[in-house]
């Protein structure tokens, strides 16, 4: 989630990204909800119905990521990457950047940023309503494992319908 505010993301070819607030604190998801942006609407349905995680070359097929570099060479290859980026003169890298944001803007980014966080409170308010106050998300008692016990998580997989071992 805090990455997406970045205008390009690097990530190490062993990198796993999962949001499991779903299923873990019973909450449609964190206060910065560009998740159907990332993924598009079926994927940002799978992974926070299950919960499951996706790994960086999935997350790079899906354009979330930029570039995936070997752990060993992450940063010498992310500096790199930024060094070839610093060369573009600022006002073209400014103007280029801009463009972007306000085309997104204009597709409607802001606006569904906005309204999913007020329904990411709601969901808050669903919550402290439910249990007098005391918490501010699921508990077990309301069908959610807790977070402290909760499984691994796992990788959500094309050909599984996850939830269930797999025999190796």
């Amino acid at each position: 989630m805090l990455m997406w505010a970045c205008d390009l993301i690097v990530g190490a070819d062993d990198a796993e990204f999962a949001d499991v607030v779903g299923a873990r604190l019973g909450m449609m998801g964190v206060e910065y909800f560009a998740h159907p942006w990332e993924f598009g609407p079926r994927k940002t349905k799978e992974l926070l119905l299950t919960g499951d995680s996706m790994d960086v070359h999935e997350a790079h097929a899906l354009g979330m990521v930029s570039k995936v570099f070997p752990r060993a060479e992450l940063e010498e290859k992310t500096l790199a990457f930024a060094r070839r980026i610093a060369k573009v003169p600022t006002m073209a890298a400014l103007l280029i950047k801009e463009a972007v944001n306000q085309t997104q803007d204009n597709q409607g980014f802001t606006n569904a940023l906005q309204s999913c966080f007020t329904l990411h409170q709601l969901n808050h308010a669903h919550w402290a309503t439910i249990t007098n106050g005391k918490s501010w998300i699921a508990q077990p008692e309301h069908g959610v494992v807790s977070w402290r016990d909760a499984p691994p998580i796992e990788p959500a997989r094309k050909e599984s319908p996850g939830g269930v071992p797999t025999e190796a």
